[in-house]
């Protein structure tokens, strides 16, 4: 059984102001939408899954398997979208953000800003479009159909204020670096070559961290891989998806380091999945390893000087 979750306040998911009125404020964050799955998982499906998330979904995903890992089997992160707001956390904010609540209803002065000057711009067709084709690798797979649907959903009465709650939504009160650092089930990586945004770079980041992981890279593809490849990530899913379940994930051919397989598309594009070890490849990817490298060394020689005080502080 596979179910595909709209998050709340995004394409058909919707609180009617009844529900809102009874559940108290209402914020559009990542951490909402985060016990939003937890809820559906715990309520609806009854036991632990596996889940697969792309850009913000990947990110919901790290977070959910961090705060409940007993609700999560494994995870698969495409093109995983490596942080969210820039609104610090909630009980952390400064008095400025505390002046701008992130709760429904949004601030008045904000939302008629929002409305007067971007609304109806970011929400033009051809402006999705346009922003689709600086992310896909392959255009062609933009259809009328995605864009109806894109649009459809900014036309909902309440969606003004959803986008303007997620405008002002706060961070997760665990960093993704922390998220990481708790996720303890088997994680695939699946990313999109081609993606401006969230570019290898984040993917090979991932694949340090944990290293663990089966790394692939499909091109071309861009930002939404499934929505470029699904023959090749619907593959990838299934075939990972089981050999977990019988407990050989890391015997996978698919996730041999070197294995390169080839899947047709519908309109004949050819997609090739690359398993890489993620190591850097040029001169940035290089000089962000170098970075982490320095960071995660710093880190270690700060725990062990802690531990050293700790056993003098112990043995006097």
């Amino acid at each position: 059984m596979v179910y595909a979750i709209d998050l709340l306040g995004q394409g058909q998911s919707w609180p009617t102001q009844v529900q809102c009125q009874a559940s108290g404020p209402l914020c559009y964050s990542a951490d909402t939408w985060t016990e939003q799955l937890f809820h559906f998982i715990e309520e609806k499906i009854g036991q632990p899954v596996y889940i697969a998330g792309n850009s913000l979904g990947g990110f919901l995903a790290c977070n959910l398997a961090a705060k409940h890992p007993d609700a999560v089997k494994g995870l698969v992160l495409l093109n995983a979208t490596p942080f969210w707001s820039s609104r610090p956390p909630a009980g952390q904010e400064g008095l400025l953000w505390k002046l701008l609540p992130s709760t429904v209803p949004v601030p008045k002065v904000v939302k008629a800003t929002i409305e007067r000057y971007w609304w109806d711009k970011i929400r033009n067709p051809e402006t999705i479009r346009g922003l689709l084709q600086l992310v896909y690798a392959r255009p062609s797979t933009i259809d009328d159909s995605l864009l109806e649907r894109i649009v459809q959903a900014t036309q909902h009465p309440e969606a003004l204020d959803a986008f303007t709650s997620i405008v002002l939504a706060p961070k997760t009160q665990l960093s993704f670096d922390e998220m990481l650092a708790a996720v303890s089930c088997p994680v695939c990586l699946a990313y999109g070559r081609d993606d401006p945004w969230v570019v290898p770079l984040w993917g090979q980041r991932l694949k340090r961290t944990l290293p663990q992981a089966q790394y692939l890279e499909l091109a071309p593809a861009g930002h939404c891989p499934h929505h470029e490849a699904p023959t090749a990530i619907n593959s990838i899913i299934g075939s990972w998806v089981s050999a977990v379940e019988a407990g050989r994930h890391q015997e996978l051919e698919l996730t041999q380091v070197g294995a390169a397989t080839s899947y047709e598309e519908a309109d004949g594009q050819v997609v090739t999945v690359s398993c890489l070890e993620g190591a850097p490849r040029n001169v940035f990817e290089k000089w962000d390893n170098a970075k982490w490298q320095l960071n995660k060394a710093w880190q270690q020689a700060l725990q062990r000087a802690a531990g050293t005080r700790s056993s003098g502080a112990t043995s006097a």
